[in-house]
């Protein structure tokens, strides 16, 4: 059994010191005052490069609305797979080919979920060899929601605009 675990703990160790793991994400906060209308949120994401081209991972996104005495809690989980198209230096054009799901929670009001299905592209300039800044607008797929959608209008599509402009760090180690 020791045999075991020590090999087990000596494959783990190797593959983690050649690991391309990153981690990263995006904070937001929001206040309009004209409207009585608060958001918050923080949108983690971790993943695994697999090549210079490949990548998996998760994104998560948690969120907070005060709207004019009403409490809105959203939670969503995007899995992605990136695919790096285009890299000139330290910048990489790619492209998520995405999925999710969103869960928002109405105070006093039933739960309603959203899901989307398609692909984000995005830009990222390699800051260090350890930070990188990312970016991603518009979405080409197909998207629905139970009553209340999350992810944005509900349909199949293509929607390039600045409302779906996000901004975030990456971590690499």
């Amino acid at each position: 059994m020791k045999k075991i675990f020590t090999l087990m703990t000596l494959a783990l160790v190797t593959v983690a010191m050649s690991a391309q793991v990153y981690v990263g994400g995006g904070v937001s906060v929001w206040r309009d005052t004209d409207n009585n209308k608060t958001t918050a949120g923080i949108s983690p994401e971790m993943g695994y490069k697999l090549s210079d081209k490949w990548a998996l991972g998760m994104g998560m996104d948690c969120s907070y609305t005060y709207d004019k005495g009403t409490d809105v809690y959203r939670v969503a989980a995007m899995p992605y797979v990136r695919y790096t198209a285009v890299k000139m230096g330290p910048v990489s054009l790619f492209a998520d080919c995405t999925g999710g799901v969103a869960v928002n929670k109405i105070s006093g009001g039933d739960d309603y979920t959203s899901w989307q299905v398609g692909m984000k592209p995005g830009i990222m300039v390699e800051l260090t060899p350890k930070i990188s800044f990312l970016a991603h607008t518009g979405f080409l797929g197909y998207r629905d929601a139970d009553k209340y959608d999350y992810f944005g209008d509900g349909g199949f599509g293509l929607k390039m605009s600045t409302s779906d402009l996000r901004f975030g760090l990456l971590w690499n180690f």
